[in-house]
């Protein structure tokens, strides 16, 4: 399988907002929202999991660079869990193998995960769940 179009929705404070990227093994794949202008420093690339909307990373980049980085870790583990502590049951050492495969990449991937952080905000746990009521 490989990564295909596909809008998907992403958590912000004020609710999930929609964006058009690429999906794979339940991971979303877009270009932030304000990207660099051109020439002045390469594309960011925003990594969500598509049950909760959290970033799991930023990958700076062209296409070449980022889909390669993005399937490691879309590959690393079950990521089609729904629900900000999914990752316990279905791909427990989901941080450690995220951390692993980021710190491999420094030049390209800033770690910024919060899906699998315990004591999230409440208000992004509120959007996670709505989120994840939308895939269902």
């Amino acid at each position: 399988m490989t990564w295909k179009p596909e809008d998907f929705e992403v958590a912000y404070w004020g609710g999930p907002h929609t964006v058009a990227g690429y999906t794979y093994r339940g991971l979303g794949l877009h270009i932030g929202i304000h990207p660099s202008p051109k020439g002045k420093r390469p594309a960011r690339w925003i990594l969500s999991h598509l049950g909760t909307g959290h970033r799991i990373a930023m990958i700076d980049g062209d296409v070449a660079t980022a889909f390669p980085i993005a399937s490691e870790i879309a590959e690393a583990g079950d990521w089609d869990f729904l629900s900000m502590l999914g990752y316990k049951d279905r791909f427990p050492d989901a941080p450690e193998r995220l951390r692993e495969i980021c710190s491999k990449h420094p030049q390209q991937v800033i770690f910024a995960a919060t899906v699998a952080r315990d004591g999230v905000d409440p208000r992004s746990h509120a959007v996670a769940q709505q989120i994840a009521a939308n895939r269902l």
